[in-house]
């Protein structure tokens, strides 16, 4: 089987992707984590249950319009929360 030949094109630069920084939560000290509060990426987080603190990564809404965020604790690792959800 022949492979492909890749074709460079004369003169093309390569495209630099501009990247939006998101100002980052004031540090301070950890929030306790409570699924009816609303957060953003940089907050510091704590969770009584596991007893660890962690840094808000990433937040965003499921596919069923539940609004979720991506915490990496100190001592659990990554985990996923929900968060703006009535108790």
């Amino acid at each position: 089987m022949a492979k492909a030949k890749t074709i460079k094109k004369a003169d093309t630069k390569p495209v630099e992707v501009p990247v939006r920084k998101k100002d980052k939560a004031v540090q301070g000290a950890p929030r306790d984590y409570d699924s009816a509060e609303l957060y953003e990426e940089g907050e510091l987080v704590y969770h009584k249950i596991w007893d660890d603190k962690g840094e808000v990564v990433e937040v965003g809404i499921t596919e069923d319009g539940i609004r979720k965020m991506k915490v990496h604790f100190e001592k659990v690792g990554l985990k996923n929360l929900r968060m703006g959800q009535a108790s």
